[in-house]
C-alpha cells in the first residue's frame, strides 16, 4: 500500500510538470502573438496619424479658400450645397461684365484707328505744307553730281491715273486712292543706302543706284529692297527745280523733289 502510493505520488509529480512546461510553452507562443499584433497596429497607426495629417492639410487649404470667397467675393455666409447655384450666377454676372467689356474696347480700338487715319491725314498735309514753303520761298538744291544727292529730300505726289476712257484725256488728275503709301521723304545715307519714309508712317532701309545722272537732263534712281521695295524714281530737272515720278498699279505719282 505504501508502495503504491509513493507511485501514485510520482505520477502525479510528472504529469505536472508536464502541465507546467505546456502552459509555459503556450503562453510563451501567445505572448509572441500579442507582440506581433501590438507592431503591426502600431504600424497601421502611425500610417494613419500620416493620412490624417495630409488631409488636414488639404481640409484647411479648401477651408481658407472657402472662407476667401465668403469674404472677398460672395460676401455673406452660406450653405455649402449652394455652392453651385452661386458660382452659375457669379459666371453670368462676370460674362456680362466681359461682354460691356468687350464692346467698350471695340469702341476704343475704332476711335485709334480714326484718330491714326486723322493723324495721317493731317502729317501728309504738314508735308505738303512744308513742301510748298520750301518750293516758294526757298531756292531749290539741283545736285551737280551723284554726291550732292547725300542728305534729306522732301516729296510732295500727286495721283496721276490712266484711263481707256477716249472721252477723257489718257492721263487725269484723281484723288489719292484710299490705302496707298506713297513716298514723302528720302534720306541719302551714302553712295548706295537710302531711308524712304511712307505717308502713313513707316519706313524702309534700301539700297538706291542712280542711273544716266546728268545735270539738265532725265535720269533714274532705283529704289530696292528685297522682297519689300522696287521703285524705279524718274528725275528730270526742268526750270530750276527736280520734278520726279514713278509707276503704281494703274497710275503713278508725280511732283517735286526738294532738299530740306
Amino acid at each position: 500500500m505504501k508502495k503504491l502510493s509513493i507511485l501514485l505520488s510520482l505520477v502525479l509529480v510528472v504529469l505536472f510538470q508536464s502541465v507546467q512546461a505546456q502552459s509555459k510553452k503556450e503562453l510563451e507562443q501567445s505572448l509572441a502573438r500579442v507582440t506581433a499584433s501590438q507592431d503591426s497596429l502600431q504600424k497601421l497607426f502611425t500610417g494613419l496619424s500620416a493620412k490624417y495629417d495630409s488631409v488636414s492639410k488639404v481640409c484647411l487649404a479648401y477651408n481658407n479658400m472657402a472662407e476667401t470667397i465668403r469674404e472677398k467675393l460672395i460676401r455673406y455666409d452660406y450653405k455649402p450645397e449652394n455652392i453651385g447655384k452661386i458660382i452659375d450666377s457669379l459666371k453670368t454676372k462676370n460674362d456680362s461684365v466681359l461682354a460691356k467689356g468687350v464692346a467698350k474696347l471695340k469702341i476704343l480700338r475704332d476711335s485709334v484707328t480714326t484718330l491714326k487715319q486723322l493723324s495721317d491725314s493731317l502729317r501728309i498735309k504738314v508735308s505738303k505744307l512744308a513742301f510748298a514753303v520750301n518750293k516758294y520761298v526757298n531756292t531749290a538744291t539741283m545736285p551737280a553730281t551723284v554726291k550732292d544727292f547725300s542728305g534729306l529730300w522732301d516729296l510732295n505726289l500727286k495721283w496721276l491715273e490712266t484711263t481707256n476712257d477716249s472721252s477723257q484725256c489718257s492721263i487725269i488728275l484723281k484723288p489719292t486712292p484710299a490705302g496707298n503709301n506713297t513716298i514723302v521723304k528720302i534720306q541719302f545715307i551714302d553712295f548706295e543706302t537710302a531711308q524712304v519714309q511712307f505717308s502713313q508712317g513707316d519706313s524702309i532701309k534700301c539700297f538706291y543706284a542712280v542711273n544716266s545722272f546728268a545735270v539738265d537732263k532725265p535720269y533714274s534712281i532705283n529704289l530696292t529692297r528685297e522682297s519689300k521695295l522696287n521703285i524705279n524714281l524718274n528725275v528730270n530737272p526742268f526750270d530750276g527745280d527736280l520734278y520726279v515720278s514713278y509707276r503704281k498699279d494703274k497710275g503713278f505719282y508725280y511732283g517735286f523733289m526738294r532738299k530740306e
